[in-house]
């Protein structure tokens, strides 16, 4: 399996499609992993090299080290080391959550970002929740997280219905290493992007759910404001669109990369 190393962490990254397809980078969400993505990828690689990568102590990466926290830049320095490691000098990006400010980050900063998809995420955060989630993972591990994530995450009737799917996915969650965990938290935990967003000047999709609990209120609707010339669109869905209800994800997500 491919790996980066960066400080504090050895990072898996993969690809999917042809390598001479323009270059598409999926970011997932906090306490999840390359895997997130595997329902829609099929589709995404028809038209794009698809590049995925786990956060650190996520998936197949690594904690090394006494490395504690991560920002988001930094969390976006990996992100770039991926495209490179997969020949991808520009790409368009899609992210979701935590994924989704790592895409804001690089597509004011970078200079690479094509086109950009966020999805369920926020400029910025409630510092006290995650200082309290990084509380809880250093203290008694991902355990007591788990339940309450599954259910900000999906909607009731998602959850209720107890799927393989939402099993692995709980399972993948409770494999992430604490101290990864935690770092990612600090990341979310200090993020600030307001002034970031207005330098955004590329073609920006912003989609919410409409039950989605764990961003802040309005979040969306402030990011699509502040980017000009980007575009809104609410899912009647929680916090992880791709999964819950992937065609109409698909199907904006698909269109907007063609358009």
């Amino acid at each position: 399996m491919p790996y980066l190393d960066v400080e504090g962490a050895r990072v898996f990254w993969r690809t999917d499609g042809h390598p001479d397809a323009p270059a598409l980078v999926l970011a997932n969400s906090l306490g999840s992993d390359t895997s997130l993505w595997d329902g829609i990828v099929p589709r995404l690689m028809q038209d794009h090299h698809v590049i995925r990568l786990d956060l650190p102590g996520h998936g197949a990466s690594d904690v090394s080290g006494t490395k504690a926290a991560w920002t988001v830049p930094e969390l976006a320095l990996h992100v770039l080391r991926a495209a490179d490691a997969g020949g991808a000098a520009a790409f368009d990006f899609v992210g979701v959550s935590i994924g989704g400010m790592i895409g804001l980050h690089l597509a004011a900063r970078s200079g690479r970002v094509n086109k950009l998809v966020v999805s369920n995420t926020a400029a910025s955060s409630d510092p006290a929740i995650w200082m309290e989630r990084i509380r809880i993972s250093r203290e008694k591990g991902l355990q007591p997280l788990v339940s309450g994530t599954m259910q900000r995450w999906f909607a009731p009737e998602f959850v209720a219905a107890d799927s393989p799917q939402l099993a692995t996915i709980r399972e993948h969650f409770l494999q992430v290493d604490p101290r990864g965990y935690a770092g990612c938290c600090a990341a979310i935990r200090d993020v600030d992007l307001l002034k970031e967003l207005q330098q955004i000047r590329i073609p920006t999709l912003v989609i919410s759910g409409k039950n989605d609990m764990a961003m802040p209120a309005g979040a969306s609707n402030s990011i699509a404001s502040a980017i000009q010339g980007s575009r809104h669109l609410e899912l009647p869905v929680a916090h992880i669109p791709h999964v819950e209800d992937p065609l109409p994800f698909l199907d904006a997500v698909s269109t907007h990369l063609k358009s």
